[in-house]
């Protein structure tokens, strides 16, 4: 049988060379940003737009990608991603960064809409996230790469190499668009219609944990590459390393993850990832080598892969299929808007509290996603 969806060749062809020249850009990015003239709290805000913007963008993209054809959807993302990424290495202004940034990021959340189409298209409700968590593992190899090869390249041949390869890799992708299998799309207003059907209690505790999350997580996420380098002292290889380890590591727990949502529930899953990234930043806090860093890193990324698919399920089994992406995108609209201010809040630890506060303040915050998440019901996931 003819592969479909996220299954297809021309799409994890074009995912894992857009995922390789994602990596090789931003592995660095915040370092690359603290080289300039600009202030903490500007590093801050601008490197984290990609993870916080891309939430609040989810809504507008999910739209766009349930009413576009994929093949369509997907050159635009390929292109959109390119323009900017260029702009980010000519445009030193910190308005002009952040102009780039957003709307790389846009196009950067349209490419992942347009994967949850295809899943849907492909496939069965019963094996969702071991499908999903199939698909991230081919494309997260490129990640890997792509981490590893972000700091070679720099020390090489400087950031501009970086972003150079990162173009030609996206270039490729654009090519690649136009073989992959095109579902046509659908009407955008009735996709908006359907949310009318969200205005329940699940799908309200389910957002409300999902945005305590990722407001604890987006606090310390921008400035940990900066711990690393001025805190602890390590050299821009080996923070690269600890990114090619961590999503190794990560990759390596990828389907085991995703066969726990849909063996145990997506519930459980969310909770073990929670459990997991507040250890891994309570370790980072008190880490004082590489080693003990790696470590942090391993603990807290074995653990990451249990976050999306279960709450790709979840939101999804809660949607139509002519909503998937829409429903998806407005519960990330919602907690990208409360996750927003979230690199203002990790500056005003680091510089309150310290670095390794700022790293125990979070883990804690992290904790209390719990709250909401204990509330929703299990037969959803």
């Amino acid at each position: 049988m003819r592969a479909r969806g996220v299954l297809h060749p021309a799409f994890l062809a074009l995912a894992s060379s857009a995922a390789l020249a994602h990596a090789v850009w931003y592995t660095l990015f915040p370092v690359y940003l603290r080289s300039s003239a600009l202030e903490l709290w500007q590093v801050g805000v601008i490197s984290s737009l990609t993870l916080t913007l891309s939430f609040v963008l989810a809504l507008p993209a999910g739209v766009v990608a349930d009413a576009a054809s994929t093949r369509w959807a997907l050159a635009l993302a390929s292109a959109g991603q390119l323009a900017p990424l260029l702009l980010i290495l000519l445009a030193p202004h910190p308005l002009l960064l952040l102009a780039s940034v957003a709307a790389y990021t846009f196009f950067l959340a349209l490419r992942g809409q347009v994967a949850l189409r295809l899943l849907a298209a492909s496939g069965s409700q019963r094996s969702w996230s071991t499908i999903y968590s199939a698909y991230l593992l081919l494309v997260g190899a490129s990640g890997v790469a792509g981490a590893y090869l972000s700091g070679l390249l720099a020390e090489r041949r400087g950031f501009s190499a970086v972003y150079l390869a990162s173009a030609a890799l996206f270039s490729l992708a654009l090519v690649l668009s136009l073989f992959v299998e095109n579902v046509p799309g659908g009407s955008g207003r009735r996709a908006v219609r359907n949310l009318k059907m969200l205005q329940s209690r699940d799908f309200a505790r389910l957002t409300a944990s999902l945005a305590l999350h990722d407001l604890a997580v987006f606090s310390a996420t921008p400035y940990v590459q900066i711990f690393q380098r001025e805190v602890v002292g390590l050299s821009l290889s080996q923070i690269s390393l600890l990114a090619a380890a961590g999503s190794a590591a990560s990759q390596a727990a990828q389907l085991g993850a995703g066969y726990f949502a849909d063996r145990f529930g997506a519930k459980k899953a969310l909770a073990l990832h929670y459990l997991g990234v507040s250890a891994g930043y309570a370790v980072m806090g008190v880490g004082r080598s590489f080693e003990d860093l790696l470590a942090a890193t391993l603990v807290q990324s074995v653990f990451l892969p249990f976050d999306i698919p279960a709450r790709r399920k979840l939101l999804s089994l809660m949607a139509p299929e002519s909503a998937v992406a829409t429903v998806n995108g407005l519960s990330d609209a919602i907690v990208g808007l409360v996750a927003l201010p979230s690199p203002l809040l990790g500056s005003y630890l680091w510089l309150g509290v310290g670095p390794r506060g700022m790293l125990a303040a979070c883990a804690a915050l992290n904790l209390t996603a719990f709250l909401p998440l204990v509330a929703l019901k299990e037969e959803n996931g």
